[in-house]
Parts: C-alpha cells; sequence; structure tokens
C-alpha cells in the first residue's frame, strides 16, 4: 500500500489516495487552514478535525463533524512510534529503521501486527510513503487514515444495538 498525491501540495485541499496496485482503499482529502481530513472508505465517509492537546505534549485529539471527540494519538519524544485510539479501539504504530525505514501497525489489545508496509526513504521508494513534510503535526491524517481503514472491519463485526 502507498499513499499517493492526488493534487498539488500547494493546494487548498489535498488530496491523497492509499491504493494497492490498481485499486483505491481510502481517500484523504486534508485541509491545513482548518486541521480537518475527509476521509473516504467506499461508501463510509468522516470528517475529523485534528487538534493539538498541547506544544510539548505529542497528543492529538480527533473530533468528529459535530465536534465530539472520537479518538486520539500520542506520539513519542522521537515520533518513532505511539498509538492512535479510534472511539474504544486502540492501535500501536512503530516505524523502523533498520535495514529498511518501515511502518508497523499493531491491534492495541493483542498486539498482532496488522499491516506492515515499507516507508519512502528517498532511494527507489518503497511500498508506503507518508508525507514529505517538516511538520510532523500535517503527516498524523494520513495515519489517521490508515487507521481508520483498518478500524471499520471492527466496527462492521460489533453492531451498535440498541435496547428493545
Amino acid at each position: 500500500m502507498k499513499w499517493e498525491m492526488n493534487n498539488n501540495k500547494k493546494a487548498l485541499l489535498q488530496e491523497y489516495h492509499l491504493t494497492e496496485q490498481d485499486s483505491t482503499k481510502a481517500v484523504v482529502k486534508y485541509n491545513p487552514a482548518h486541521r480537518s481530513a475527509r476521509i473516504s472508505i467506499g461508501d463510509k465517509h468522516r470528517l475529523f478535525f485534528i487538534e493539538s492537546a498541547g506544544s510539548l505534549t505529542g497528543k492529538y485529539i480527533f473530533k468528529n463533524e459535530y465536534g465530539l471527540t472520537v479518538g486520539m494519538m500520542s506520539n513519542d519524544k522521537w515520533g518513532k512510534e505511539g498509538t492512535v485510539t479510534i472511539e474504544a479501539k486502540k492501535f500501536i504504530y512503530k516505524i523502523n529503521n533498520t535495514p529498511l525505514a518501515e511502518l508497523t501497525i499493531y491491534d492495541g489489545a493483542t498486539n498482532r501486527a496488522l499491516v506492515s508496509c515499507g516507508l519512502a526513504t528517498g532511494i527507489n521508494g518503497t511500498s508506503l510513503s507518508l508525507a514529505q513534510q517538516t511538520n510532523n503535526a500535517d503527516s498524523n491524517y494520513l495515519l489517521l487514515g490508515l487507521c481508520w481503514f483498518l478500524f471499520l472491519p471492527v466496527a462492521k463485526e460489533t453492531p451498535v444495538e440498541y435496547a428493545a
């Protein structure tokens, strides 16, 4: 899988497609001015706002289109690992640099690897490329998009039940 930018980086709305071979798995439209990400996966669409929980904390809060908190992300000091929580589902991510740069996302409950993707290093780009930006906060939406893609099957398996 890899993230491909579908328009100019200086556009008001940055559009990325998560592709695997010739198939588009997810579309993320990021608005840097509003720090919002529209994520579309199949017929499922969500709008997320990404807010910093503090300038030095390395934590970000995800709010939905109604302003309700639906998740959060926390990074370690070096940005090489952290957690992403969406509703009650927790994901752990790690970026390894040996021998090649690689992103691995684990299920927070079982520590089982869910997806492992290469990161582009600038030399013969590999499987997954996060944004080529210096601001880490502006690339968190791609990690959010990937975790939302992994979260949707879990949400389908546990449908909401209402009291009779």
